[in-house]
């Protein structure tokens, strides 16, 4: 099944429906301007000056912070004079031996960005998000694959009732199914062996997968399935669950399948138009289920 309308399309058209809701609830960021013993790197970005704090690799990063709480972390990386080339890295938060998130991702220069000493070229953003739970934690922020990263740090309230999100409509899947659970029904759609689910989405920014497994009759007990993420071919995450069938929620058009209780994973979207397939790696014949969403516009100041 090939949809007819582009997801660009879709979740403009989605966002402009919800714009005056969406600012009553949107996240307030505050910027985390100063850190214990760490002096900030002057950044301007379209010609404002944003305090940033330098990453590098065998030297992360420490942050303090009071939960409940969110983090948000928008990178850039340093990059020599005239440097053309799109560098490849991975930005990980943890606290202690506990990885909270992690990006990998790439960037090159921006034409928006520059270094107040006018010694080197900053990168495009990207954008990590980390929800801390209530208490005092102290995170490490390190990097991997480039020599030098420039971080900007804000944080946020937890959001009341969930974050609110805008549900994405993939732009190619075999089919779609709708789950019922109590009052609600929500839309998936399927991924078959050899048919994949293709999102389109707009980064920077980050998807939320909800996945649940088809269960059949012959199936017993705690059941493990693989999905593969790629990207222009390029297979950049797996991910592997294991699952029991859902005791509350049932298929509407599926008579002979059962769900499983869902996962969710959030994979963070770097800057740019992106196009994610969504392939199913085990079981070799069998079915899983793909909903996803995007968070709606959120408002504070900017990089």
């Amino acid at each position: 099944m090939r949809l007819a309308r582009p997801l660009a399309i879709a979740a403009v058209s989605l966002a402009a429906g919800i714009l005056p809701s969406a600012a009553a609830n949107a996240v307030k960021w505050e910027a985390i301007e100063r850190l214990p013993g760490q002096s900030p790197v002057i950044v301007m970005v379209e010609e404002k000056p944003r305090n940033y704090f330098r990453i590098r690799p065998g030297h992360p990063l420490t942050v303090p912070i009071e939960g409940p709480a969110r983090l948000r972390v928008v990178s850039r990386l340093e990059l020599p004079p005239g440097a053309k080339q799109v560098v490849s890295y991975s930005l990980r938060v943890a606290e202690g031996d506990k990885e909270l998130n992690r990006a990998d991702t790439e960037s090159s220069a921006s034409s928006q960005v520059r270094d107040t000493e006018g010694k080197r070229l900053i990168g495009k953003s990207r954008r990590l998000g980390v929800d801390i739970p209530a208490g005092r934690h102290v995170l490490t922020l390190s990097v991997e694959g480039a020599p030098a990263l420039l971080v900007r740090l804000h944080q946020a309230a937890p959001a009341r009732g969930g974050e609110p999100t805008v549900t994405l409509t993939p732009i190619e899947a075999p089919r779609s199914v709708t789950v019922q659970e109590g009052e609600k029904s929500i839309p998936y759609y399927s991924v078959l062996p050899g048919r994949p689910v293709k999102l389109r989405v707009v980064g920077p920014t980050s998807v939320d997968l909800i996945c649940r497994l088809d269960f059949d009759a012959s199936m017993r007990g705690p059941q493990t399935y693989r999905l593969g993420l790629s990207e222009r071919g390029r297979r950049f995450r797996e991910l592997q669950f294991k699952t029991t069938k859902a005791t509350t929620a049932v298929y509407a058009d599926l008579a002979d399948r059962v769900p499983s209780k869902f996962d969710r994973v959030r994979l963070p979207i770097g800057g740019g138009l992106h196009e994610i397939t969504i392939e199913l790696l085990s079981p070799p014949r069998g079915s899983a289920e793909i909903h996803a969403r995007i968070p709606q516009p959120t408002v504070g100041p900017q990089e």
